[in-house]
């Protein structure tokens, strides 16, 4: 029936207005999102950090899983709307904030964390699973950093991710050829067609796992938590990053005003595009200087308030939440 809530499954452990963390017995915590179309507003921020805390004291490993698709459609706009338009802009960046310390406590939990998606993971979605110890995708699932379409750039680690990537792929060597990929895809806001065109795209990594049926994607995300958990699992560490600096926002502006000028992106896309450059490549340094997480992640949180600012990004944000589609303006 339409509007009928969803199965509940397993015991429930936890749960808040947003979240609910429940078990089949067998050690593991399953944490599903209660939102309508999964969106990530407060009361899921904060009912993630509480699965977590729990779950590093009672099982061995976490899955986040959505009893039916998508796994996530991305940061609750509708919430941040009134505060926008209210000037609460020092509120908005604690949000942000707080976005990025979930997206943090998913990455560095004592625990490993696997995230079982289908369907949609968009903007702080995909962010998520982007954070996660592994993904096990389904096929038939839509990823994608699609921050620009509402006029603004991603801010939940999606910029430092794919930093840190690059660094991992370039292996010393020129940064620029691994972060043009990435740049394009966010500043494009481009959504795989497939689990496998995810990776091709970056959103998903080479060891993540795609399964061709999706009603077995809680048992392959189980069998990857005992496997990292059998292997004696360790947290990963924060580590220094090394940006593309001046020279690789250089390089991306470049393409942004061929773009601009040849009338592909209008004036504001060009100004988000800018900001998406400066998080990825590390703002005004020297090529290969070498930053924290934090530095990065404070740009893309600066970034993302400065365009939540203009009238532009309103416009959008706002035409988005009346009509579901994006505003070119």
């Amino acid at each position: 029936m339409l509007g009928e809530a969803p199965p509940r499954y397993g015991e429930t452990v936890f749960e808040n207005s947003g979240v609910r963390l429940w078990t089949t017995g067998d050690n593991i915590g399953i944490l599903s999102f209660k939102s309508k179309m999964h969106v990530i507003g407060d009361d899921v921020l904060d009912g993630v950090l509480e699965a977590l805390h729990i779950a590093e004291r009672q099982f061995s490993g976490l899955v986040l899983w959505q009893t039916e698709a998508p796994f996530s459609a991305g940061a609750n706009l509708a919430q941040a709307v009134p505060v926008v338009l209210a000037g609460g802009f020092d509120a908005l960046e604690t949000t942000v904030a707080k976005f990025q310390h979930t997206t943090a406590a998913l990455r560095y939990s004592a625990i490993p964390v696997v995230a079982a998606a289908q369907g949609l993971a968009l903007g702080g979605g995909c962010e998520f699973l982007m954070h996660c110890d592994r993904v096990v995708a389904a096929l038939e699932s839509y990823i994608g950093l699609v921050e620009v379409g509402v006029g603004l750039i991603p801010a939940g680690g999606g910029c430092k991710e794919f930093a840190l990537r690059a660094m991992n792929e370039a292996k010393g060597g020129d940064l620029l050829p691994f972060l043009r990929p990435y740049f394009e895809a966010m500043a494009m806001a481009k959504v795989s067609r497939s689990a496998e065109e995810a990776q091709q795209l970056g959103h998903l990594k080479s060891s993540d796992v795609i399964v061709f049926n999706a009603s077995e994607l809680l048992h392959v995300a189980k069998a990857q938590i005992r496997a990292l958990a059998e292997t004696g699992y360790r947290p990963p560490q924060p580590r220094q990053i090394r940006v593309a600096g001046r020279t690789g926002i250089a390089a991306c502006q470049m393409a942004l005003v061929n773009m601009r000028d040849g009338g592909f992106i209008s004036e504001h896309d060009y100004q988000i595009g800018l900001r998406i450059a400066q998080a990825l490549c590390g703002g005004e340094v020297d090529a290969n200087t070498l930053v924290d997480e934090d530095w990065l992640l404070g740009l893309e949180r600066r970034g993302f308030v400065e365009l939540a600012k203009t009238p532009l990004t309103q416009a959008r944000i706002q035409q988005m939440l009346t009509t579901g589609k994006p505003l070119r303006n």
